[in-house]
Protein backbone atom coordinates (compact mmCIF):
# COMPACT_ATOMS: atom_id res chain seq x y z
CA UNK A 1 0.00 0.00 0.00
CA UNK A 2 1.12 3.15 -0.90
CA UNK A 3 2.34 5.15 2.49
CA UNK A 4 2.55 9.23 3.73
CA UNK A 5 5.37 9.71 6.94
CA UNK A 6 3.56 12.44 8.36
CA UNK A 7 5.87 13.48 10.95
CA UNK A 8 9.29 13.26 11.62
CA UNK A 9 10.88 11.10 14.92
CA UNK A 10 13.75 12.54 16.74
CA UNK A 11 17.08 10.84 17.03
CA UNK A 12 17.57 7.77 15.47
CA UNK A 13 15.30 4.83 17.03
CA UNK A 14 15.53 1.49 14.75
CA UNK A 15 12.07 0.74 14.50
CA UNK A 16 11.04 4.48 13.34
CA UNK A 17 14.33 5.12 10.94
CA UNK A 18 13.60 1.41 9.24
CA UNK A 19 9.75 1.35 9.30
CA UNK A 20 9.34 4.25 7.50
CA UNK A 21 11.34 2.52 4.54
CA UNK A 22 8.96 -0.64 4.35
CA UNK A 23 5.37 0.93 5.18
CA UNK A 24 4.91 0.68 1.53
CA UNK A 25 4.48 -2.75 1.22
CA UNK A 26 2.10 -2.54 4.18
CA UNK A 27 -1.87 -3.54 4.10
CA UNK A 28 -4.36 -3.09 6.16
CA UNK A 29 -5.02 -5.72 8.48
CA UNK A 30 -8.41 -5.05 9.25
CA UNK A 31 -9.93 -4.17 5.68
CA UNK A 32 -6.91 -6.20 3.74
CA UNK A 33 -6.84 -2.49 1.62
CA UNK A 34 -3.91 -1.07 -0.09
CA UNK A 35 -5.75 2.23 0.58
CA UNK A 36 -3.15 5.40 1.54
CA UNK A 37 -1.84 4.93 5.31
CA UNK A 38 -0.55 7.63 7.24
CA UNK A 39 2.35 7.19 10.20
CA UNK A 40 1.83 9.38 12.77
CA UNK A 41 4.25 10.08 15.62
CA UNK A 42 4.59 12.47 18.18
CA UNK A 43 8.19 13.03 17.71
CA UNK A 44 9.16 10.11 20.12
CA UNK A 45 8.89 6.39 18.83
CA UNK A 46 5.10 6.54 19.90
CA UNK A 47 2.23 7.24 17.33
CA UNK A 48 0.00 5.17 15.52
CA UNK A 49 -0.96 4.04 11.69
CA UNK A 50 -3.51 5.03 10.67
CA UNK A 51 -5.84 3.09 7.59
CA UNK A 52 -7.12 5.49 5.73
CA UNK A 53 -9.61 3.30 4.45
CA UNK A 54 -11.63 1.95 7.85
CA UNK A 55 -10.12 4.65 9.53
CA UNK A 56 -8.53 1.91 12.15
CA UNK A 57 -5.39 2.61 14.10
CA UNK A 58 -2.51 0.36 15.26
CA UNK A 59 -0.12 2.17 17.81
CA UNK A 60 3.58 2.46 17.39
CA UNK A 61 5.04 1.94 21.01
CA UNK A 62 7.83 0.47 23.05
CA UNK A 63 9.24 0.89 19.66
CA UNK A 64 7.20 -1.70 17.21
CA UNK A 65 4.18 -1.15 15.21
CA UNK A 66 1.41 -3.38 16.72
CA UNK A 67 -1.19 -4.63 14.23
CA UNK A 68 -2.80 -6.73 16.28
CA UNK A 69 -3.60 -4.72 19.19
CA UNK A 70 -7.14 -6.41 19.96
CA UNK A 71 -5.95 -9.99 18.42
CA UNK A 72 -7.87 -12.86 20.10
CA UNK A 73 -5.88 -15.68 17.82
CA UNK A 74 -6.00 -19.36 19.29
CA UNK A 75 -2.36 -19.88 20.29
CA UNK A 76 -0.31 -23.00 22.04
CA UNK A 77 0.51 -23.38 25.41
CA UNK A 78 4.53 -22.77 24.07
CA UNK A 79 3.07 -19.47 23.16
CA UNK A 80 0.98 -18.40 26.19
CA UNK A 81 4.70 -19.71 28.25
CA UNK A 82 6.58 -17.03 25.62
CA UNK A 83 4.26 -14.47 26.41
CA UNK A 84 4.92 -14.72 30.73
CA UNK A 85 8.09 -12.15 31.68
CA UNK A 86 10.15 -14.80 33.43
CA UNK A 87 10.05 -17.18 30.68
CA UNK A 88 11.47 -14.27 28.12
CA UNK A 89 14.56 -13.64 30.92
CA UNK A 90 15.80 -17.06 30.85
CA UNK A 91 14.94 -17.55 27.12
CA UNK A 92 18.10 -16.60 25.66
CA UNK A 93 20.59 -18.03 28.30
CA UNK A 94 18.85 -21.19 28.89
CA UNK A 95 15.38 -22.23 27.05
CA UNK A 96 16.64 -22.14 23.60
CA UNK A 97 20.43 -23.45 24.13
CA UNK A 98 18.42 -26.40 25.83
CA UNK A 99 15.79 -27.38 23.93
CA UNK A 100 18.28 -26.67 20.58
CA UNK A 101 20.77 -29.35 22.03
CA UNK A 102 17.63 -31.39 22.99
CA UNK A 103 16.23 -31.39 19.44
CA UNK A 104 19.87 -31.30 17.27
CA UNK A 105 22.64 -31.96 19.38
CA UNK A 106 24.09 -28.91 18.48
CA UNK A 107 24.83 -25.33 19.81
CA UNK A 108 22.45 -22.85 19.08
CA UNK A 109 24.87 -19.98 19.08
CA UNK A 110 26.79 -22.12 16.37
CA UNK A 111 23.64 -22.71 14.03
CA UNK A 112 22.78 -18.85 14.48
CA UNK A 113 25.67 -18.12 12.51
CA UNK A 114 25.45 -21.38 10.08
CA UNK A 115 22.28 -20.44 9.38
CA UNK A 116 22.32 -17.01 8.76
CA UNK A 117 25.18 -17.58 6.11
CA UNK A 118 23.16 -20.38 4.64
CA UNK A 119 20.44 -17.50 4.17
CA UNK A 120 23.80 -15.25 2.18
CA UNK A 121 21.90 -11.79 3.45
CA UNK A 122 24.25 -9.75 1.18
CA UNK A 123 22.05 -11.02 -1.31
CA UNK A 124 18.36 -9.58 -0.16
CA UNK A 125 17.50 -6.36 -0.04
CA UNK A 126 14.29 -6.78 2.62
CA UNK A 127 14.14 -10.04 4.73
CA UNK A 128 11.20 -10.80 7.25
CA UNK A 129 12.46 -12.63 10.00
CA UNK A 130 9.20 -14.53 11.06
CA UNK A 131 8.09 -15.35 14.50
CA UNK A 132 11.19 -13.27 15.62
CA UNK A 133 11.24 -13.98 19.25
CA UNK A 134 14.03 -11.97 20.84
CA UNK A 135 15.14 -10.96 17.27
CA UNK A 136 18.72 -13.45 17.49
CA UNK A 137 18.18 -14.09 13.90
CA UNK A 138 17.13 -10.83 12.82
CA UNK A 139 19.91 -9.03 14.50
CA UNK A 140 22.27 -11.10 12.93
CA UNK A 141 20.68 -10.72 9.79
CA UNK A 142 20.67 -6.99 10.24
CA UNK A 143 25.11 -7.12 11.22
CA UNK A 144 25.40 -8.21 7.44
CA UNK A 145 24.97 -5.16 5.72
CA UNK A 146 23.54 -1.69 6.20
CA UNK A 147 21.72 -2.34 3.02
CA UNK A 148 19.75 -4.87 4.16
CA UNK A 149 16.36 -4.28 6.22
CA UNK A 150 15.37 -6.83 8.20
CA UNK A 151 11.59 -6.47 9.36
CA UNK A 152 11.19 -8.62 12.86
CA UNK A 153 7.46 -10.37 13.18
CA UNK A 154 6.61 -12.20 16.42
CA UNK A 155 3.25 -12.42 18.32
CA UNK A 156 4.44 -11.68 21.83
CA UNK A 157 4.47 -8.68 23.03
CA UNK A 158 7.13 -9.32 25.28
CA UNK A 159 9.51 -10.94 23.33
CA UNK A 160 9.05 -7.75 20.82
CA UNK A 161 10.00 -5.03 23.55
CA UNK A 162 13.22 -7.52 24.62
CA UNK A 163 14.23 -7.69 20.97
CA UNK A 164 13.59 -4.12 20.52
CA UNK A 165 15.70 -3.14 23.29
CA UNK A 166 18.98 -5.73 22.16
CA UNK A 167 19.05 -3.94 18.66
CA UNK A 168 18.93 -0.37 20.22
CA UNK A 169 21.57 -2.03 22.62
CA UNK A 170 23.81 -3.01 18.74
CA UNK A 171 22.65 0.08 17.19
CA UNK A 172 20.79 -1.57 14.53
CA UNK A 173 19.28 1.29 12.42
CA UNK A 174 18.27 -1.29 9.34
CA UNK A 175 15.57 -3.57 11.62
CA UNK A 176 11.86 -2.54 12.48
CA UNK A 177 9.72 -4.65 14.14
CA UNK A 178 5.81 -5.55 14.07
CA UNK A 179 3.62 -7.82 15.91
CA UNK A 180 0.92 -9.92 14.33
CA UNK A 181 -0.38 -13.18 13.24
CA UNK A 182 1.91 -15.61 11.02
CA UNK A 183 -1.35 -16.79 9.60
CA UNK A 184 -2.18 -13.63 8.19
CA UNK A 185 0.35 -11.98 7.19
CA UNK A 186 -0.38 -7.81 6.53
CA UNK A 187 1.94 -7.47 3.57
CA UNK A 188 1.79 -7.20 -0.27
CA UNK A 189 2.14 -10.04 -2.39
CA UNK A 190 5.57 -11.03 -3.26
CA UNK A 191 7.04 -8.52 -0.65
CA UNK A 192 10.14 -9.49 0.45
CA UNK A 193 13.52 -11.49 -1.03
CA UNK A 194 14.14 -13.46 1.84
CA UNK A 195 11.93 -15.24 4.61
CA UNK A 196 13.67 -16.74 7.86
CA UNK A 197 11.60 -18.70 10.26
CA UNK A 198 13.61 -20.44 13.03
CA UNK A 199 12.24 -22.91 15.43
CA UNK A 200 8.38 -21.74 15.25
CA UNK A 201 6.74 -23.35 12.24
CA UNK A 202 5.84 -26.08 14.29
CA UNK A 203 4.61 -24.34 16.99
CA UNK A 204 1.80 -22.75 14.86
CA UNK A 205 -1.49 -23.30 15.76
CA UNK A 206 -2.31 -23.61 11.65
CA UNK A 207 1.09 -24.87 10.01
CA UNK A 208 -0.66 -24.84 6.64
CA UNK A 209 -1.63 -21.49 6.56
CA UNK A 210 1.12 -19.90 7.92
CA UNK A 211 3.50 -21.83 4.83
CA UNK A 212 0.31 -20.47 2.47
CA UNK A 213 1.05 -16.36 3.95
CA UNK A 214 4.84 -17.67 3.57
CA UNK A 215 4.89 -18.27 -0.24
CA UNK A 216 2.46 -15.47 -0.95
CA UNK A 217 4.34 -12.63 0.67
CA UNK A 218 8.12 -14.61 -0.72
CA UNK A 219 8.46 -12.48 -4.50
CA UNK A 220 9.91 -14.96 -7.27
CA UNK A 221 13.22 -16.25 -7.04
CA UNK A 222 12.87 -15.18 -3.46
CA UNK A 223 14.50 -17.57 -0.15
CA UNK A 224 13.01 -19.28 2.55
CA UNK A 225 15.53 -20.39 5.06
CA UNK A 226 13.93 -22.35 7.92
CA UNK A 227 14.52 -24.64 10.66
CA UNK A 228 11.95 -26.96 12.37
CA UNK A 229 11.31 -30.10 14.12
CA UNK A 230 10.27 -33.62 11.47
CA UNK A 231 9.37 -36.80 13.08
CA UNK A 232 11.30 -39.63 13.17
CA UNK A 233 9.34 -43.04 11.81
CA UNK A 234 9.35 -43.83 15.34
CA UNK A 235 8.59 -40.97 17.22
CA UNK A 236 10.49 -40.69 21.13
CA UNK A 237 8.21 -40.83 23.57
CA UNK A 238 9.42 -37.30 24.47
CA UNK A 239 8.47 -35.65 21.27
CA UNK A 240 4.85 -37.58 21.28
CA UNK A 241 4.23 -36.26 24.68
CA UNK A 242 5.06 -32.82 23.97
CA UNK A 243 2.80 -32.90 20.75
CA UNK A 244 0.36 -33.72 22.93
CA UNK A 245 0.43 -31.86 26.21
CA UNK A 246 1.99 -28.63 25.23
CA UNK A 247 1.05 -28.60 21.27
CA UNK A 248 4.96 -28.99 19.89
CA UNK A 249 4.40 -30.40 16.69
CA UNK A 250 6.53 -31.78 13.98
CA UNK A 251 6.22 -33.13 10.80
CA UNK A 252 7.10 -36.07 8.66
CA UNK A 253 9.35 -35.20 6.08
CA UNK A 254 8.29 -36.32 2.51
CA UNK A 255 4.73 -34.61 3.32
CA UNK A 256 6.61 -31.93 4.29
CA UNK A 257 8.87 -31.43 1.13
CA UNK A 258 5.30 -32.27 -0.84
CA UNK A 259 3.54 -29.78 0.81
CA UNK A 260 6.67 -26.87 0.17
CA UNK A 261 6.07 -28.36 -3.78
CA UNK A 262 2.54 -26.99 -3.76
CA UNK A 263 3.55 -24.22 -3.01
CA UNK A 264 6.20 -23.46 -5.30
CA UNK A 265 8.83 -23.85 -2.76
CA UNK A 266 11.73 -25.76 -3.82
CA UNK A 267 14.41 -27.26 -1.51
CA UNK A 268 17.91 -26.25 -2.66
CA UNK A 269 20.02 -27.17 0.42
CA UNK A 270 18.70 -29.27 3.38
CA UNK A 271 20.54 -31.09 6.62
CA UNK A 272 19.48 -33.24 9.94
CA UNK A 273 20.72 -33.78 12.89
CA UNK A 274 18.04 -35.72 15.54
CA UNK A 275 14.86 -34.32 14.63
CA UNK A 276 15.63 -30.81 13.68
CA UNK A 277 15.56 -30.05 10.01
CA UNK A 278 17.20 -26.77 8.18
CA UNK A 279 16.72 -26.06 4.87
CA UNK A 280 16.95 -23.09 2.20
CA UNK A 281 14.09 -23.22 -0.25
CA UNK A 282 13.50 -20.92 -3.21
CA UNK A 283 10.18 -19.54 -4.97
CA UNK A 284 9.32 -20.85 -8.54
Amino acid sequence: MMISATAQSKGNRPSNTALREVLDILRCPVCHSGATTELRTNGSAIGSLVCQKCKSAFPLQNSFLDLCPELEEKITPIQHLLQFPPAILVYDNLWRPLGYRMTSGRSFPDDLDRITTLMQPERHRLVLDLACGPGNFTRSIANCGDDIKVVGFDLSRQMLERAVKLTEEQNLSNVCYMRGSALDLPFDPESFDAVICCAALHLFTDYDQALVEISRVLRVGGEFVCQTIIGPDEVPLWLRMAERVVKFGYFQLDDFKRQLSDLRLRVLEEESSKVSYIFRAVKS
